[in-house]
């Protein structure tokens, strides 16, 4: 197989290097690394041309968000799969090796996701609890629980179904396009860790801007209702991503000490979703709620 690493960055300069060494050095060398830089004002570029490899290929444009930097690489990609790598995280050198082996073992799968573990500024690893799945399509309803850098796609399919590009989508953008996938494909899950998401500072800070989330709550239901698949394989499903992200808001506003905005957004999960008591989310928050007492 050739691969396509797309690698859509907005200023960061100061991070991009490590995850392109971490592309380019894989134990397998066959792909291409397409970055695209969604308007950046620092000096990303300076970076990208001091790395010598006639493996990447460097595209600017005006800013438009992730989603449409994702599709505008899928457009320029020669890949039998894409790969959609964030600029501030770190692949492992058996990242495509892994994807190699899962493509042939699952019988050239329309999408597919390898596992991957968290990297503190400490240099501590933790781990997630995804080992244990081994389809993700059901599980996808309660929470996005891919990483855009473990999930490979065929180029067909992700050029017949892009990710969406509203502006008032971004940051769940991906979640919306696993979930349409999943009522199409199966979506299967690899064990195997390939790579690592990086907390750092710019990813840390937590911020609640209830407007905002909210815009996106409803761009992201009113996608989803709109895609006669999705409801016809997920009737139900809408009030669960609903009461999620309600949840997810109570969460950005316990975190950002505005306390009262979080009992609001918790009980208006539990409105959507009775069972939204029992996710893990909820007693976080909960114990969050206590502390600020």
């Amino acid at each position: 197989m050739f691969f396509s690493i797309i690698v859509p960055t907005y200023n960061r300069a100061n991070l991009i290097r490590k995850t392109i060494e971490s592309l380019l050095n894989q134990e397998n060398q066959n792909f291409e690394i397409i970055v695209v830089d969604d308007g950046s004002t620092d000096n990303t570029k300076d970076v990208i041309d001091q790395i010598s490899s006639n493996k990447i290929s460097y595209y600017q444009i005006k800013n438009s968000e992730r989603g449409f930097a994702r599709n505008y690489g899928s457009k320029l990609a020669k890949g039998d799969y894409l790969n959609f790598f964030d600029s501030d995280d770190i692949a492992l050198k058996n990242h495509l090796s892994i994807a190699d082996q899962a493509i042939l073992t699952k019988n050239y799968p329309e999408i597919f996701h390898l596992n991957y573990a968290f990297l503190n500024s400490n240099g501590e690893i933790n781990k997630n609890n995804n080992k244990e799945i081994s389809v993700a399509n059901k599980k996808l309803i309660s929470g996005n629980i891919l990483s855009c850098n473990g999930v490979f796609i065929k180029k067909d399919i992700a050029l017949q179904f892009p990710f969406n590009e509203s502006r008032n989508l971004s940051v769940s953008e991906d979640w919306d396009l696993w979930l349409r996938l999943s009522a199409r494909y199966k979506i299967y899950m690899l064990p195997t860790i390939t790579s690592y998401i990086v907390n750092h500072q710019g990813r840390s800070v937590m911020s609640f801007n209830e407007k905002k989330l909210l815009t996106r709550t409803n761009e992201l239901i009113n996608s989803l209702s709109r895609d006669q698949i999705f409801m016809k394989v997920y009737p139900k499903s809408l009030v669960k991503i609903k009461a999620h992200m309600l949840s997810y808001m109570s969460l950005h506003a316990v975190l950002c000490d505005y306390r009262k905005k979080a009992f609001y957004y918790l009980v208006s999960s539990i409105k959507v979703n009775y069972f939204e008591i029992f996710t893990k989310r909820f007693i976080a928050i909960i114990m969050h709620l206590v502390k600020l007492k």
